[in-house]
């Protein structure tokens, strides 16, 4: 396991983390004895999540919480199991598998165990987490300097100086408004789900790449209020004039409408808080020239969000050509400039992905 080194720490103090990366991985490794139960790499634990990628899953403030106050965000698979036999032994653990006559557990020490309920004279599930406290048994500065590792764990799919080799077809760019403008679309995508998790400030500078009919335009729009600009861009004006009618409906001006050259989403360079890329990238006949123009349009803390389909899922409504893995997401974008911040997991069907810039 490498330790981050300069950029790292230039990147954590841009996100407002204080901490060492290599002094938390001294903790996470010696007193903190977090590879008991968790694993990196395949080497530890595997009573907790596997912390590979914690640093993409979780947010600093989120893993601050996990490890002062583990009961207040549980996943529901790592929720607390409590069984006592008829004998009088109680056993905690995870549930692995249950049925109707059995479950199977994994105990505090990592071993599996397997019971009859039949056999059992109480099984209940807990509302805390098997995991203890830091709150007392850390101090502050070593609590800060395992959230700045923990938020280093951003297992790379391609090796740094590396490139992303495109083994997929890119598709067509899409005309089917039909699609874009279903009835279901709010409960596929959920979008203000994904912009509360964005905290978009009042008075941001925004960008709809790819901007489609303007699902997402609007929606920005109110967002960053009177004080902040969005920009939608389009490679198709039909789609730029069905935004322009739906923001005159809507009495909303802080919109400007970009018509874009396959090569050139003719963004303003070093001003954007935000680019959103909305089930757009995969159709961008040149992606490495328009997400080097991202890269310029972006601030130095700015950030970029791709949304995909998820193609490893086989039953999202659409063709392969027009979904894409989180793998060949990342393949492609993280060698031009980019590094996975957080991966957003709160969509039903599709991948969001959140990126900030790398290097000069």
């Amino acid at each position: 396991m490498s330790v981050p080194g300069l950029a790292w720490l230039v990147a954590l103090a841009a996100q407002g983390i204080s901490g060492d990366p290599a002094a938390g991985k001294s903790v996470l490794e010696g007193k903190g004895g977090c590879l008991r139960c968790h694993s990196i790499q395949n080497q530890g634990g595997s009573l907790g999540p596997d912390l590979s990628e914690v640093g993409v899953m979780r947010t600093a403030a989120s893993l601050r919480l996990a490890l002062t106050d583990p009961d207040a965000e549980i996943y529901p698979e790592y929720l607390t199991i409590v069984a006592v036999t008829k004998q009088g032994e109680q056993i905690e653990g995870i549930r692995l598998n249950e049925d109707d006559i059995s479950i199977q557990l994994r105990d505090v020490d990592g071993n599996l165990r397997s019971f009859l309920k039949d056999n059992l004279k109480d099984l209940r599930r807990e509302l805390r987490s098997l995991m203890p406290s830091y709150a007392s048994q850390l101090p502050a500065a070593e609590i800060d300097n395992l959230v700045a590792y923990l938020r280093s764990l951003k297992r790379a799919v391609v090796e740094p100086g590396g490139a992303g080799k495109r083994t997929r077809t890119i598709a067509p760019v899409s005309e089917n408004l039909a699609w874009l403008t279903r009835p279901e679309r709010d409960g596929d995508e959920r979008p203000e789900t994904l912009l509360d998790a964005l905290q978009i400030p009042e008075g941001a500078n925004v960008a709809d790449l790819g901007a489609g009919a303007g699902y997402f335009t609007s929606r920005l729009a109110r967002r960053v209020g009177p004080k902040g600009k969005v920009i939608a861009v389009e490679i198709q004006q039909t789609m730029l004039d069905l935004i322009g009618d739906d923001l005159k409906r809507r009495n909303i001006t802080n919109v400007e409408l970009v018509l874009a050259g396959e090569r050139d989403p003719r963004l303003p360079e070093g001003a954007l808080d935000l680019v959103v890329i909305a089930n757009a990238y995969h159709e961008f006949s040149a992606p490495e020239a328009i997400l080097a123009a991202v890269r310029r349009s972006l601030k130095p803390n700015g950030r970029m969000v791709v949304l995909e389909y998820r193609k490893e899922d086989v039953y999202t409504p659409l063709e392969p050509l027009h979904k894409m893995t989180l793998t060949e997401l990342r393949a492609e974008i993280e060698p031009l400039g980019f590094q996975l911040d957080q991966l957003l997991d709160l969509l039903p069907m599709q991948h969001a992905l959140v990126f900030t810039k790398q290097g000069p």
